[in-house]
């Protein structure tokens, strides 16, 4: 025969282009750098509190919202510095913010930072940013991250509404419980596939009552539920289970 009987290319979907990676820092317990005493500076500070960080924030002139963060913040401990930063404030920290005047000062800082090895952002110049701000859902440990590349910020807070209305805030309890369960489950020593089914039946059970307060019996019923699929015939392989898609099987 002359046709060719060679098996064709498999072809597997690719990511498409993103204009920004996505990424979380994991700031609990490490050091940030804030430069600037303006309102948008007391926000950067606030968030970076919020995320765990320890925040120095350097400004000879803070602005009320800065002052009143040092005796109520969000988390991490704020801590203001009336003076200018200077290179040696970069030293151990993960991470930098600053809201400079102009090109000059946004340029200085953002190259002391990386000198010091320290991802930076400069508020609203982005040609001095290694990394950006978007729009936040807050559903901690659950949290999502929306950006428009800087097209459009206030498309990017209404998209955020709109996912806070669909979000319920009770799935922050189940996320929480998830990475409280997760170390027992492993503990376990379960096989690939009742891992899997596991955090499947769990994700039903949090999806149905999202604002449920998870219990350990919640855990133990889970552990107990039978699988979602059904038991093969006599004679019967698995092929069903495995013509699943193919899937990321690191996190289970």
């Amino acid at each position: 025969m002359s046709a060719d009987r060679s098996p064709a290319p498999v072809s597997h979907a690719r990511m498409a282009a993103l204009s920004r990676l996505p990424a979380f820092f994991a700031l609990e317990h490490k050091r940030a750098v804030v430069a600037g005493g303006s309102q948008a500076a007391a926000w950067k500070a606030e968030l970076l509190s919020a995320a765990g960080a320890r925040v120095d924030v350097f400004s000879p002139a803070p602005a009320d919202d800065l002052l009143a963060l040092v005796t109520a913040p969000p988390n991490g401990a704020i801590v203001i510095h009336r003076r200018r930063w200077a290179k040696n404030d970069f030293a151990g920290a993960a991470i930098a913010v600053a809201d400079c005047a102009d090109d000059g000062e946004a340029a200085e800082f953002a190259a002391a930072a990386r000198a010091a090895g320290v991802p930076v952002n400069v508020i609203d110049r982005p040609a001095f940013c290694d990394f950006s701000f978007g729009a936040i859902v807050n559903r901690s440990p659950l949290v999502i991250g929306i950006s428009t590349d800087g097209a459009s910020p206030v498309f990017g807070q209404a998209i955020r509404a709109r996912i806070e209305a669909l979000l319920p805030k009770g799935f922050a309890r189940w996320a929480e419980a998830a990475r409280t369960w997760r170390p027992r489950v492993q503990a376990l020593t379960l096989p690939f596939r009742s891992r899997r089914d596991f955090w499947e039946r769990f994700t039903q059970r949090a999806v149905a009552a999202p604002n449920a307060a998870p219990s350990d019996a919640d855990l133990e019923a889970l552990l107990r539920q039978p699988p979602p699929y059904p038991p093969p015939l006599a004679g019967e392989g698995r092929v069903g289970a495995a013509s699943a898609a193919p899937r990321d099987r690191r996190r289970w």
